[in-house]
């Protein structure tokens, strides 16, 4: 069966579930691998490594659940999909040299194999690899889409990396860090979709707003994992944040619920540069006595809320649905986090 009629089939034009997402991506990896064999041949086998190791896939499930009314489109839908899981996967090999990470999908990094040059090389290969794919579109609508959220991502991603070791981020710069760095990607690939499938302006402006409210909420996500997670359930380096000095939202929260003098001091302490086990031991216990993981959780299950009333509010009633249904694989995502209060990033053992 080809994708186009795995989207006119009964499954398809039904509700799409896991079941449907499954077949799309089931299509999605074969176009993926296919799709880089048109690289040139000393990048070609480090970017299978990076790209074919596994992932959620969330911004192609994302790409289709916004595209998939028009069954024309399937392969435009494909394409698109691979442009910006190519520009995603770019940016982890980054992100992961700039972390210090040496895990990622349960396998080494790339850049402990081939060193920081060679990895962020490849980086920079994927990011022209999946622009240049883009102009191959008719239209430069998508090139447009997908050059500006990828601009947008590494500026999210500098400016949260100046801020590393700054204490006084605020919440509003917090969220407009991880707005740019994960948002514009879940935005870019909704509008895409919605662009490819013929949606009417309204709709491509509205499934954008979704994009960016469910990055956001994936981003705090991603860093309460960081912090409350275990490694061995989401297989990549937990605590990195905490360890390269990124203020994240259990940071901030602990900040807030400590009186002005106790915060003061905190973060004097945590700005000399080496946190030692002593102070790793106090903030742990702070987070403990101040629930803040708990306070974390409530916060982000309000901010899901909204990302769902705006998928309520999609003009499209199928596309609505799909992307409520969606929300629901993500919620289940929750469980990730430990029901333990204690942050993995105190590392007695080390």
């Amino acid at each position: 069966m080809s994708l186009k009629e795995f989207n006119q089939s009964d499954s398809a034009l039904s509700d799409p579930g896991e079941s449907d997402d499954a077949g799309f991506l089931a299509f999605f990896e074969n176009y993926l691998s296919d799709i880089l064999d048109s690289l040139d041949k000393p990048v070609r086998s480090l970017a299978k490594r990076v790209l074919l190791g596994g992932g959620k896939r969330i911004r192609p499930l994302l790409v289709y659940h916004c595209g998939s009314d028009s069954p024309d489109v399937t392969d435009d839908l494909l394409k698109v999909s691979a442009i910006i899981e190519i520009v995603h996967v770019a940016t982890l090999v980054h992100d992961d040299i700039l972390d210090r990470a040496k895990v990622r999908r349960a396998r080494a990094t790339i850049h402990t194999e081939i060193g920081d040059h060679s990895a962020i090389l490849l980086g920079d290969a994927l990011f022209s690899f999946a622009l240049e794919l883009a102009t191959e579109f008719p239209t430069t609508r998508i090139c447009n889409i997908v050059s500006s959220a990828t601009r947008r991502t590494c500026s999210g991603e500098i400016m949260q990396t100046f801020a590393r070791g700054n204490y006084d981020v605020a919440l509003s710069d917090y969220f407009s860090f991880i707005q740019d760095k994960t948002g514009e990607l879940f935005k870019a690939s909704c509008q895409s979709g919605a662009f490819l499938a013929g949606h009417s302006e309204s709709t491509f402006e509205m499934v954008g707003e979704f994009g960016l409210s469910l990055g956001l909420n994936y981003q705090i996500f991603d860093d309460l994992v960081d912090s409350f997670g275990q490694s061995h359930e989401v297989g990549k380096c937990l605590g990195t944040d905490f360890d390269s000095g990124k203020i994240t939202l259990p940071l901030i929260f602990l900040f807030q619920k400590l009186s002005t003098d106790e915060s003061l001091s905190l973060k004097a302490e945590m700005s000399t540069g080496s946190v030692s086990l002593a102070l790793r031991k106090k903030i742990g216990e702070l987070m403990i006595d101040h629930e803040i993981r708990h306070e974390c959780m409530v916060f982000l299950q309000e901010k899901l809320k909204g990302t769902k009333l705006i998928a309520s509010n999609v003009g499209c009633k199928r596309m609505s649905s799909r992307l409520l249904g969606f929300m629901s694989s993500f919620e289940e995502k929750l469980s990730f986090l430990s029901s333990d209060n204690l942050p993995n990033f105190l590392a007695f053992n080390k």
